[in-house]
């Protein structure tokens, strides 16, 4: 079974899912293949700011809401992102660390009552002017607690603004760009990568993001190159990936395979697709920057004259195969 994604929205008091930052993060993660879920709790009485019983109160009011909301949501063999501001921020990590689930997490302008449950990988932001966290410092050793990275936004209050329309798009537009380099693809070229597959057995995978995330439930180190298997890894899973993949993708989207010269006289492949050009196995190479210019163009029959190659790819093609037939049925 396809593993599928699931982006949860938790709001704040008063900042609700079509805000600014709420908004476009849930733009950004369904562009990278989330579906989407707000927990639109509410009802909550006025004068919570500074006060820590009805903060408290509040906190309890949302969980309970959020319970109720997402009491019949299926979270199993699902890549998960919690999407939080305020208040959510707790309400979200208190619900993961309830349910012991495992997920990704962006938090914006958390309150300090947060870090009585935040755990995990996630990234967090914080105005130093915001009247609901004044205490910089402590969000901060929060964050160094737990192992979030902290972005801070200078003079910004609990909407991350501060009150400067030209200040306050340049940090929203700075904001989506960290959040989309935490939420999105680790492969070279994905933003662009929006050709259609060109045979209709593929037709569900609609693009080459899709198909690495099909793939990354497929690939394994059966699928590695014999010489790269020791070091293969769940989670450097495109280790050793390259040409099997390239190839799977030509079937797939059409369009010609590249190969960039590597040292021992191996090439790494990726594909162009009329102008679209993407590397679903680049991550393997971490910080490491290749050139997608003027490099040869890679032939099956040369790369298949390998008998182990040509199983390999046979091999991850048919799994990819079995597991669209069973989605299909």
């Amino acid at each position: 079974m396809r593993k599928t994604k699931l982006a949860v929205l938790f709001p704040g008091i008063g900042y609700t899912c079509d805000k600014p930052l709420l908004y476009y993060s849930g733009k950004l993660a369904a562009f990278c293949g989330y579906e989407l879920k707000q927990v639109p709790y509410g009802n909550f009485q006025a004068g919570i700011k500074g006060n820590a019983q009805k903060m408290e109160e509040a906190f309890y009011s949302a969980l309970e809401q959020a319970e109720e909301i997402l009491k019949d949501t299926d979270f199993a063999n699902r890549e998960l992102l919690f999407i939080s501001k305020s208040i959510g921020t707790a309400v979200a990590a208190a619900y993961v660390k309830k349910h012991g689930l495992r997920v990704k997490s962006v938090s914006f302008t958390p309150v300090e009552q947060t870090f009585l449950f935040a755990e995990g990988d996630g990234i967090m932001f914080h105005g130093t002017a915001d009247p609901w966290a004044r205490n910089s410092t402590a969000i901060q050793e929060g964050c160094a607690r737990i192992g979030q990275r902290l972005y801070l936004t200078e003079g910004a209050n609990h909407s991350l603004e501060t009150g400067d329309v030209e200040t306050d798009l340049r940090n929203l537009q700075k904001i989506m760009a960290q959040v989309k380099d935490y939420i999105g693809y680790r492969f070279w070229g994905w933003e662009r990568a929006n050709v259609s597959p060109i045979e209709k057995q593929y037709e569900t995978i609609c693009n080459p993001r899709e198909l690495y995330d099909v793939l990354s439930g497929i690939w394994c180190a059966d699928t590695c190159a014999p010489r790269l298997r020791p070091g293969w890894t769940s989670e450097n899973r495109t280790l050793g990936q390259c040409s099997i993949t390239a190839f799977l993708a030509q079937d797939i989207f059409g369009g010609r395979v590249y190969g960039i010269p590597r040292p021992g006289g191996n090439c790494h492949c990726y594909n162009v697709v009329g102008d679209c050009v993407f590397d679903l196995t680049s991550e393997q190479f971490g910080d490491e920057v290749l050139s997608y210019q003027d490099n040869p163009e890679q032939f099956r029959e040369v790369h298949f004259a390998k008998e182990e190659k040509r199983q390999r790819y046979e091999y991850l093609k048919a799994r990819l195969s079995q597991l669209l037939e069973t989605e299909e049925h």
